[in-house]
């Protein structure tokens, strides 16, 4: 048993040594916050700003000055934070924000257009996270924001020139469509409710708006390839020889190598190349199988057929509708493929889509 003057010695050395940790580690707290403090303060792009619950302005670093043109000493402790939000919406906004982030002691990353004191507007990307304080409470919170004004603006002169390409691209689609028609006036409207039916068809399958209106550009032109074929083979009003019909089955390969040089935004050439192929090879023009097939392709296909035995043609009356879904229902999965015809079969069954007498097309959905 040790000696109460050892014991006591011991005490003294085991003080002294918990004293020197103490230092240490104070010392290197010290050093770590100088370090912080100074990325802060050296910070001149960036604003870092941080407020109570109350929304009171408590830190506003160079940046903030160089962004938003205040200086600290005339906003720290005399404004809230909405005193650089741009409108009523924005302020609503920041406060839904502000709550979510109290609510949930969860950070959050946003977009938010903003205010200079000289009233330059610009767009801020904003890193809230909550200040918590020893137990774990929120007492505030910690923005720091980018300005971000030049690459939204980009982005809004990037749109408005897609958007005029776009224009574009559908004035030249429907004047190559107007060409097709004037060479065969029996079919004058095939292409267009075509384009109009797959459209429906592949937006009632859930696809996605841009495959959606890929589909539809394509089917407005997907015979393109007939103007390399006598115009009175086209209007023959009898049925056609195997030889004529072997000139009429070039058709999609023509269109294939008219597209091919051009670089659509969509695979038009793969397609118009397609779109006469059958899932068990029986298609033309390289008897491709299943999954060989593209899906817009397989789409387009089922659009052609009913819509090719729904209208009149020059050796022929037009079949009913029924019939024109029944041969589609009867060679699913053989022909069609069965998603591509269930979804076309739901769009007549349950009038979401028409023809109407006018064989003009009335689409209830997909736009």
């Amino acid at each position: 048993m040790k000696k109460p003057i050892q014991k006591a010695e011991d005490n003294v050395n085991q003080l002294k040594k918990l004293n020197s940790e103490y230092e240490k580690t104070k010392k290197a707290l010290e050093k770590t916050n100088k370090f912080l403090l100074n990325i802060l303060e050296s910070s001149s792009s960036i604003s870092i700003i941080s407020t109570d619950l109350e929304q009171n302005i408590l830190y506003w670093n160079p940046g903030s000055e160089n962004i938003f043109e205040y200086k600290s000493s005339e906003i720290v402790g005399r404004h809230k934070i909405d005193i650089i939000y741009s409108g009523k919406n924005t302020i609503k906004r920041a406060n839904q924000i502000r709550k979510h982030i109290i609510k949930t002691k969860k950070g959050a990353v946003c977009e938010l257009r903003q205010v200079t004191k000289t009233g330059r507007q610009l767009w801020s990307k904003m890193t809230l996270t909550p200040r918590l304080d020893e137990k774990g409470n929120v007492i505030g919170i910690l923005g720091i924001g980018e300005d971000i004004t030049e690459h939204k603006q980009a982005d809004k002169e990037l749109y408005q020139t897609m958007k005029r390409l776009k224009k574009t691209l559908e004035g030249i689609i429907h004047a190559t469509e107007k060409i097709i028609e004037t060479r065969d006036p029996y079919t004058a409207g095939h292409q267009r409710r075509v384009a109009s039916l797959a459209k429906a068809i592949a937006s009632n399958m859930g696809l996605d708006e841009n495959t959606v209106e890929g589909i539809y550009m394509v089917g407005v032109i997907h015979d393109l390839g007939k103007i390399s074929v006598p115009a009175e083979i086209l209007s023959m009003p009898r049925r056609l020889t195997n030889a004529e019909l072997a000139l009429i089955r070039t058709h999609p390969q023509t269109g294939y190598d008219i597209f091919k040089p051009i670089d659509f935004p969509w695979p038009v050439a793969e397609i118009v190349l397609q779109h006469h192929e059958r899932l068990d090879g029986s298609g033309y023009p390289n008897r491709l199988e299943g999954d060989e097939i593209m899906l817009e392709a397989r789409i387009l296909a089922v659009a052609d057929v009913v819509e090719a035995m729904a209208s009149h043609r020059p050796y022929r009356a037009a079949f009913s509708l029924k019939r024109a879904l029944g041969e589609i229902e009867q060679n699913k999965d053989i022909l069609y493929d069965s998603k591509v015809v269930e979804s076309c079969l739901d769009l007549f069954n349950n009038k979401k889509f028409k023809f109407s007498a006018t064989r003009e097309v009335s689409p209830l959905i997909g736009g």
